[in-house]
């Protein structure tokens, strides 16, 4: 039968790559934040083109402590793993630790999905209603434009582009 410091040593490795890999998403996550905030196109493009998005590793590193909570006899949701921690932490404390830094970055890595999520669904937006507005098209057609002096003008669609 196996103990607990064989599982402490394994656990401490899982939860040392799993966070690992997060953060590194996190950070990938971040450059396509700040290329869409900053309107780099180009850095935008190459970031998405580059596979730094390691997903997949996370899906084998969420395998790997089933299998462990598994191989321990502990169940695979959240009760087990934390039944788990306790039992191989010994009151020492090192893979609580872990566990909670894994959980700040799963955290990070939410936001940061959320708010990508947001300035995409922002610039769609922006890319709809400027569009409407040139074209006098869709929901934009209410929108008003103005004469170059000021005035709100009512003919969507027929002035010139270079005027709207």
């Amino acid at each position: 039968m196996k103990n607990s410091t064989q599982c402490r040593t394994q656990l401490t490795v899982l939860l040392e790559a799993h966070t690992a890999r997060i953060s590194a998403a996190n950070e990938y996550l971040l450059k396509i934040k700040n290329a869409i905030a900053e309107n780099k196109l180009e850095t935008l493009e190459q970031t998405l083109t580059s596979s730094e998005l390691p997903f997949s590793d996370i899906e084998k590193l969420e395998q790997q402590r089933h299998q462990l909570l598994t191989e321990y006899g502990f169940s695979k949701d959240s009760d087990g793993f934390k039944k788990c921690v306790d039992w191989c932490d010994g009151g020492a404390g090192q893979v609580s630790n872990l566990y909670k830094m894994l959980i700040q970055c799963l955290v990070e890595l939410q936001n940061s999905i959320q708010i990508n999520s947001l300035l995409v669904s922002k610039g769609r937006d922006r890319v709809r209603r400027s569009i409407g507005i040139l074209t006098g098209s869709g929901r934009a057609a209410s929108y008003r434009t103005y004469t170059s002096n000021g005035k709100a003008e009512q003919r969507i669609g027929q002035r010139d582009i270079a005027v709207a």
